[in-house]
């Protein structure tokens, strides 16, 4: 693998941290009782997106030897990498601020240093939440788009990756949204209604089927690309794919969902589960993207 498993945890963490908002943000228009989805989304963006973007650092090295490197990043307007720079810089701030804005109760030792700020942005909340819809799409599809660059890697330089890595985030970015909203709730001793959730979820996946097969076809065109996709399909791989991938992450998940959804089905185990499995399918996914990347000039023994 070129990439090692850093690389495939920041794709997962940048993308569930960009779909997580992106689901936060969707939530008041689902029904004002969700407004706890808002706020679980939106906590868990910025930190998800900082601490990926930290072990993409830590990966490349970026800055180890010569830190005063790093100024560079933002420096080139024409380089994918200097817009990802900035898209990533931008959003971290961003989502922790709109997060401070829909806190509806502040802890009582952080209370007189964030009152102020509370204050100010919880009157700039609208312009807080476009902005972050836009830096949150632009985050769940940057790296994708950044990954489809190279021509060497027929796998990759695919122009429906980032479709594959949007629907990807929007679907794990919605599962940990919901996963902590389901605890703050309970801590509340509230019970949390799933339906509208999975319902929701069950389009996202179908979606994301559609994408990924209509990926693995392009991708299959080409000779080299062929290869990648039967590595993922019959080869040393496809244990991870048919199983991390397909059954616990695309399939699993939305017959629980369709279960839950049922008349007289209310079962949260059932959503629980789907929305863990979820989880498990977007981590798998990264690394079998990363995993079965062959260049043009290496093409190894299946």
């Amino acid at each position: 693998m070129v990439w090692g498993w850093p690389v495939a945890w920041y794709l997962f963490l940048g993308g569930m941290g960009a779909g997580a908002m992106l689901a936060g943000l969707a939530a008041p228009l689902v029904g004002k009782q969700y407004a706890v989805v808002e706020r679980a989304g939106a906590a868990v963006a910025g930190p998800a997106v900082a601490v990926g973007t930290g072990l993409l650092v830590f990966d490349l090295g970026i800055g180890r030897h010569e830190p005063w490197r790093i100024a560079y990043l933002y420096l080139n307007g024409s380089s994918p990498m200097t817009w990802g720079t900035w898209i990533l810089t931008l959003f971290v701030p961003v989502a922790l601020l709109y997060a401070l804005s829909v806190t509806e109760s502040l802890p009582s030792r952080w209370e007189r240093v964030l009152t102020p700020l509370h204050r100010v942005v919880a009157r700039a909340r609208q312009v807080l939440r476009v902005t972050a819809g836009v830096l949150a799409v632009s985050t769940a599809i940057y790296t994708g788009v950044l990954l489809s660059m190279p021509p060497t890697f027929p796998l990759l330089n695919n122009w429906l990756l980032p479709a594959l890595f949007l629907a990807s985030a929007l679907s794990t970015g919605l599962s940990v949204a919901v996963l902590v909203a389901l605890v703050l709730e309970h801590r509340r001793g509230v019970q949390l209604g799933l339906h509208p959730w999975s319902r929701i979820h069950i389009g996202l996946l179908v979606g994301e089927i559609a994408v990924l097969l209509a990926w693995l076809g392009v991708s299959a065109g080409a000779p080299v690309g062929a290869e990648s996709v039967q590595m993922l399909v019959t080869g040393a791989l496809a244990p991870v794919f048919w199983l991390g991938v397909v059954a616990f992450g695309l399939v699993g998940p939305a017959i629980a969902f369709v279960a839950e959804t049922a008349p007289g089905g209310h079962s949260c185990r059932l959503a629980l589960t789907g929305e863990a499995g979820v989880l498990v399918g977007g981590l798998a996914l990264r690394y079998l993207v990363l995993a079965a990347a062959v260049p043009i000039l290496a093409r190894p023994p299946l």
